[in-house]
């Protein structure tokens, strides 16, 4: 994790929809920081961060390149609470604090039925819709959902 206490470049992010507000500091992922740091916010070296986040996670450059397509878009992204291959995507729009999670996001280039299944059910217990990104120079996105006929 990335901490910010300069209150001038805390706003900055702020008003980027970047990072998280925590007892008067600004905490962002490896990943949220390369971002900022290759579009000038942040005074880091990007390519340190993603090594630093491909320590802890096989899949951080593809999700690195996923991040800044879709901020490139106007998308806000974040990490999964819990670290897990998934990331949360923020309607275009708005800005975490004034909407909830749209999507729950997973990075696959191949995807079994197994972790088809799992991913589902995770973006269900926490009423989402699931997305399946697929990697490449230009990403793929597919939505993904259930219906029980029952």
């Amino acid at each position: 994790m990335i901490v910010i206490e300069d209150k001038e470049l805390r706003l900055r992010l702020r008003s980027l929809g970047a990072g998280v507000e925590e007892e008067g500091r600004t905490v962002l992922s490896e990943l949220e920081a390369a971002y900022f740091a290759e579009v000038g916010v942040l005074p880091y070296n990007k390519e340190e961060l993603i090594k630093k986040a491909e320590e802890k996670d096989a899949m951080a450059r593809k999700k690195y390149e996923i991040i800044k397509y879709l901020r490139e878009r106007g998308y806000i992204i974040r990490d999964s609470f819990d670290g897990a291959p998934y990331l949360r995507v923020y309607r275009k729009g708005f800005r975490p604090g004034e909407d909830r999670t749209h999507y729950l996001l997973r990075i696959a280039e191949e995807i079994d039925r197994e972790t088809l299944m799992e991913s589902l059910d995770k973006a269900g217990k926490m009423r989402k819709e699931l997305c399946i990104a697929l990697p490449d120079k230009k990403p793929k996105f597919i939505k993904i959902s259930r219906v029980n006929f029952e």
